[in-house]
């Protein structure tokens, strides 16, 4: 039988994998997802946490596991310090491959689901309070840190990730990065509730010089399932793959396994007739291009 879904997982990137040990519930831990990758032949991943950096723990599993390679990243939460100059510059100087700005501290975040956090997914401890965190200061302005971050990726040539800010603070934050030398701008989950961006959205976002990433966990997740993939086939089709990403997101107790999610959804959009060589920019070429590897 022709495989063409783990054909494109072959030598693929996860931009985005949710791993153990993490302040969440997360059955998969960072052992288990090299094991993954390296079942299914695939490059690497990126390890993400919303409440501490992963730099660390990717360089020890990339020794234990040399067959794949796991990359490092900070989200720029509360608990490492929100939108934090000093904390992004030593991020970056022990090798952290992207900048997540805020996930589920942002004011976006709280804004929206009426809550600074996931209930669903169950944090295992309470958490002090606190304001959620933007780019903007009370005039609607890019704050200096949100600035100086910026200028601090563009050096170190790494990648900007939006995390769970609003579409306002998105397109503020991609004009200082074209502004200050940013060549590797991701808008995050762009097919999730919070996130979602309507078509011509993207198609103006990607004018102006950003990538976009679709996630597995919003077609396969049954607590995160809010798209088909016929739908997320149409977008692609209309946008084509130079600029698109797709990632998992996943690590939750209740869907399954990152390599697999990924798997289920190319699956998917094969079937529903979406393009495999535009697919393949979009698992392989693309995060490659973003992390810095050679093609």
């Amino acid at each position: 039988m022709s495989r063409p879904d783990l054909e494109l997982l072959r030598d693929a990137v996860d931009m985005h994998a949710h791993t153990h040990p993490a302040l969440f519930n997360r059955p998969i831990d960072d052992a288990d997802l090299a094991q993954q990758a390296i079942d299914f032949g695939m490059r690497g991943v990126v390890l993400k946490d919303h409440d501490q950096a992963t730099m660390g723990r990717a360089y020890h599993v990339s020794r234990i596991y040399p067959e794949t390679t796991a990359y490092g990243a900070i989200v720029l939460n509360r608990s490492v310090g929100g939108i934090n100059p000093h904390v992004v510059q030593a991020a970056l100087q022990y090798g952290a491959k992207i900048v997540f700005m805020p996930s589920n501290h942002s004011k976006w975040h709280a804004d929206y689901f009426q809550t600074p956090d996931y209930p669903q997914l169950g944090r295992m401890q309470k958490q002090l309070p606190g304001d959620g965190v933007t780019v903007f200061d009370e005039s609607g302005a890019l704050t200096p840190e949100a600035v100086e971050v910026v200028r601090l990726v563009a050096d170190a040539d790494a990648c900007l990730a939006t995390g769970h800010l609003s579409l306002a603070e998105i397109r503020a934050l991609l004009d200082a990065a074209t502004a200050n030398g940013v060549t590797k701008f991701l808008v995050t989950h762009a097919n999730w509730a919070l996130c979602r961006l309507e078509l011509d959205v993207q198609r103006e976002l990607i004018a102006a010089g950003a990538y976009l990433e679709y996630v597995a966990v919003s077609c396969c997740s049954p607590i995160f399932w809010e798209q088909k993939p016929d739908e997320l086939a149409e977008w692609i089709e209309a946008l084509g793959g130079d600029r698109l990403v797709l990632s998992s997101d996943l690590g939750q107790a209740s869907a399954p396994p990152h390599a697999e999610g990924m798997r289920m959804l190319l699956r998917s959009l094969l079937d529903v007739g979406s393009s495999a060589d535009e697919l393949e920019k979009m698992t392989k070429a693309n995060p490659a291009t973003l992390l810095g590897l050679s093609q």
